[in-house]
C-alpha cells in the first residue's frame, strides 16, 4: 500500500470518529408565562433570561456575542384609511386592509440594529414588522408608490400606539454568556399568545434560534363581558339592559326632588 493511500485511509478514519463542531445552545427563561389584564392594568414588562452553553465542540469564535429578539403578538387585522378634503368636510377617499399581521411587534437588542445585522439578515430573520406586509419595499410605479405610503403610514401609527417597538437597550448582556431581554407591553395590549423568537449572532452572522412563548389574557369581570360580547352575545345583551336599568333607577333615586 502506498504512502499516498495510507494517508488517505488516515484522514477518512479521522473524519468519521471525530465529531463535527456543532454550533452553540440557547436556553431561556422567562419571569411569568402569563399577564393578567384586569381593570387597573396600565402595562408590564417580562424578562427573559437567557444563557449561551457552550462545550468542546463548540467552534471557537473570536468576538463577542449579539442577541436578538423579536416579539410577536395574535395576529390580527388593520385598516388604514386616508383622508381627502371635499370642499368643507374631510372625508375617507382611499384606504387599505392588512389582514393576519402582528398586533404587536417588537425588535429588541442590545445595541443599534443596523450595527448588528446587514439587511440581507434582518429580511431572513423578519426583524420588522415590514417583512410580514404585502407590497413592494422599494416603489418603481404610481400603484408601488401609493402602497408603500400606505405601508409607511401604518408602521408609523403603530409606533404611535405603542404596538411597533424597536429597543437597543433591552438587552443586557451579565456576562459573556449570561444575559436579560426586556419586553414592554403597552396598556392596549391585545390579548392572546406572543411569540419569541430569539437568536444569537456573531460578527453578524446568525448561530442559534430559539423560541418561547407567553399569554396576555383579560381575567375578573373584563373578561367576563368581554367573553360574553364574542360568545354569548345574548347574555352581554341581557346584561347591557340590566345594567341601563340599574343605573337610571339609580339615578333617579339620587337626583329625586321630595
Amino acid at each position: 500500500m502506498s504512502a499516498r493511500v495510507l494517508r488517505l485511509l488516515l484522514v477518512a478514519i479521522a473524519a468519521l470518529i471525530t465529531p463535527p463542531a456543532v454550533a452553540e445552545e440557547l436556553v431561556l427563561a422567562l419571569s411569568t408565562r402569563e399577564v393578567a389584564i384586569t381593570s387597573t392594568y396600565t402595562g408590564a414588562e417580562i424578562t427573559v433570561f437567557g444563557a449561551i452553553e457552550r462545550d468542546a465542540s463548540t467552534l471557537t469564535r473570536t468576538g463577542t456575542y449579539d442577541i436578538v429578539a423579536n416579539v410577536q403578538g395574535p395576529a390580527g387585522e388593520i385598516v388604514i384609511q386616508r383622508k381627502g378634503k371635499f370642499g368643507p368636510i374631510w372625508l375617507t377617499d382611499n384606504r387599505r386592509r392588512y389582514a393576519k399581521i402582528p398586533l404587536f411587534f417588537s425588535t429588541l437588542t442590545a445595541r443599534p440594529l443596523a450595527n448588528v445585522v446587514d439587511e440581507n439578515t434582518r429580511e431572513r430573520l423578519k426583524l420588522g414588522l415590514e417583512y410580514y406586509l404585502p407590497g413592494n419595499a422599494n416603489p418603481q410605479g404610481e400603484k408601488d408608490i401609493e402602497e408603500f405610503a400606505f405601508r409607511n403610514a401604518l408602521l408609523r401609527l403603530r409606533r404611535e400606539e405603542g404596538g411597533l417597538i424597536e429597543d437597543d437597550k433591552a438587552v443586557t448582556m451579565i456576562r459573556p454568556n449570561l444575559f436579560t431581554a426586556k419586553i414592554s407591553l403597552p396598556a392596549k395590549a391585545p390579548t392572546g399568545l406572543y411569540l419569541i423568537n430569539l437568536s444569537i449572532l456573531s460578527e453578524g452572522v446568525p448561530l442559534k434560534t430559539a423560541q418561547a412563548g407567553f399569554v396576555v389574557r383579560k381575567v375578573g369581570f373584563d373578561a367576563f363581558v368581554a367573553n360574553a360580547a364574542r360568545f354569548d352575545a345574548w347574555i352581554y345583551a341581557l346584561f347591557t339592559v340590566i345594567m341601563a336599568v340599574l343605573l337610571g333607577w339609580v339615578a333617579n333615586v339620587v337626583f329625586r326632588k321630595d
